[in-house]
């Protein structure tokens, strides 16, 4: 199983709407998919409207988890949690280290969407998931978020086997008229390279809307001509970069 998190530490970058549609192009091409909500808004799981619930996630923060018998090929644990873990949470994160390889066999994919700001959940997510994608928001705070990423990173790489692939970082709602956010993404660009994905994301309101309708961009009932090739060419990059880690 491939485990993909989608993490930033900040709110507003897209990472809920990025989880979705990466969770919603594995569906569509027939994969088994886990979806980890572990944002505790929840608004993936609202969204995620044609996977199967499991309820909450806390089975995976406990001892000795064992996976439900049948699990359908389309399913998501939500963060239902109450907070019970945060005052001891390195028990948690132990458990959870311990428990997800069970899951393995059982689905081919795992997309986890995290908080907007960092907790032991988000370290959760970043100590199981074999690839990170960020989300970059080209305004004032972008980039110091992302900087603090990548300090996070660090951390969590010190308790891990291998280092966590970072998939790369993607500019979302950009506005490509905006002359201020094109000169910060030439200089975002020219300080990572090729960690900077060739695709970004524009800024469409279409992104948003079909998560309200509980459906991915290709189904949503609008004119989505402006929005859909964006998304297609990001999930193919994001997933030819994953496909080709080795």
């Amino acid at each position: 199983m491939k485990t993909i998190a989608i993490n930033v530490e900040k709110g507003g970058a897209g990472k809920t709407m990025i989880a979705c549609h990466l969770a919603w192009v594995l569906a569509d091409a027939g994969h088994r998919v886990l979806f980890l909500d572990l944002d505790r808004q929840c608004n993936a799981t609202d969204a995620l409207a044609d996977f199967e619930s499991l309820g909450t996630c806390k089975p995976l923060f406990e001892p000795n988890y064992v996976p439900p018998t049948s699990l359908p090929r389309l399913s998501i644990y939500s963060n239902r949690m109450g907070g019970e873990y945060d005052a001891d949470y390195p028990r948690a994160l132990t458990n959870i280290n311990a428990n997800f390889p069970a899951l393995d066999s059982h689905f081919d994919f795992c997309v986890i969407d995290t908080p907007p700001s960092w907790s032991w959940i988000n370290y959760a997510a970043l100590l199981v998931c074999n690839h990170l994608i960020v989300p970059v928001e080209l305004g004032p705070f972008g980039p110091a978020a992302t900087k603090q990423v990548s300090d996070s990173i660090a951390t969590v790489n010190q308790r891990r086997k291998t280092p966590i692939h970072v998939v790369g970082l993607v500019p979302n709602r950009v506005r490509a008229n905006d002359t201020h956010q094109m000169k910060m993404l030439a200089a975002i660009k020219e300080k990572i390279g090729r960690n900077l994905f060739t695709n970004f994301l524009p800024e469409r309101a279409h992104y948003s809307q079909a998560m309200q309708e509980h459906v991915p961009v290709w189904r949503f009932d609008k004119d989505v001509r402006t929005s859909l090739p964006p998304m297609r060419a990001f999930l193919e990059e994001a997933m030819t970069r994953i496909g080709s880690h080795k």
